[in-house]
């Protein structure tokens, strides 16, 4: 029987009979239902390495493997906190909420950071690190000292200092001199606040458990320094800190760098 072209149906049928095919229009519907459930923001693929994160995250919090049950409540969680995302993208609530504007960029500035191949600094790099960045490590230096002072309004001061002086090098006890001390752990402004800018001055340059005869306007001193603390440590003192913080900046660095290479594709233009 022909059709309307006059062309017989019976090629037609023998033609939808052929096995290639069937294959060819089986192969068509599955790509077209593949396309139609891919483009459905509503069709969320729960697989084997999503379940496999889910696992994960639930160890590194509880420290242990999660029961059957306990896995199930998590996926569960997982579809709910996803299907909210997704309505939330779909409603935009991701360009309308600066919070989320500025999370979304804090990742991509954190990936960008990890993503920079980790090693240790040299010995040279912690060096050059610690002196271009002194002040994040140096504190204030504070001498330990202790003083005997001798007041310039007693006529025998200066004997009386020359005495004990010469008793102290000796190697008397100053305890058991008669003449009152005082000690303290200063720092040189503390020491020009209570005994005079001259003082401040001098220890500084005093050497280290040896007395020595200083002057302030209105006594005369016998000076021995202790110790000194503070200042800038040595690279070994802080060397776990100094790794970690030179670290950080090669992060922070890669992560600027990232954010401009990005910038640089973007044009901006300005608009009344």
């Amino acid at each position: 029987m022909p059709d309307n072209s006059g062309r017989p149906m019976g090629s037609f049928a023998r033609l939808l009979r052929e096995p290639v095919v069937h294959f060819l229009f089986i192969g068509a519907l599955l790509f077209l239902a593949h396309r139609l459930i891919a483009d459905d923001p509503r069709v969320v693929v729960v697989g084997a390495g999503l379940k496999a994160d889910v696992e994960r995250r639930f160890r590194d919090d509880m420290g242990r493997a999660p029961t059957e049950a306990e896995l199930t409540a998590a996926l569960d969680a997982w579809k709910r906190d996803e299907v909210l995302y997704r309505e939330a993208l779909r409603e935009g609530l991701d360009q309308q909420d600066a919070t989320v504007r500025t999370v979304l960029a804090d990742k991509l500035r954190a990936r960008a950071a990890q993503q920079m191949a980790a090693r240790e600094p040299t010995d040279a790099e912690l060096d050059a690190w610690l002196a271009a960045n002194r002040s994040r490590y140096e504190t204030p230096l504070r001498y330990n000292f202790e003083i005997i002072a001798f007041p310039k309004s007693d006529p025998a001061a200066e004997t009386q200092r020359s005495k004990v002086q010469l008793a102290l090098a000796d190697g008397a006890d100053p305890r058991t001199l008669g003449r009152p001390i005082v000690g303290g752990n200063l720092t040189r402004d503390n020491l020009a606040a209570k005994f005079g800018p001259a003082v401040s001055e001098s220890i500084g340059n005093l050497p280290l458990a040896a007395w020595q005869a200083l002057e302030t306007s209105d006594s005369l001193l016998l000076v021995r320094v202790n110790r000194v603390d503070g200042g800038r440590p040595s690279r070994e003192a802080i060397r776990p800190t100094l790794i970690a913080d030179w670290v950080a900046a090669r992060k922070k660095q890669a992560a600027d760098d990232f954010v401009e290479s990005v910038l640089a594709r973007y044009r901006f233009e300005e608009k009344p």
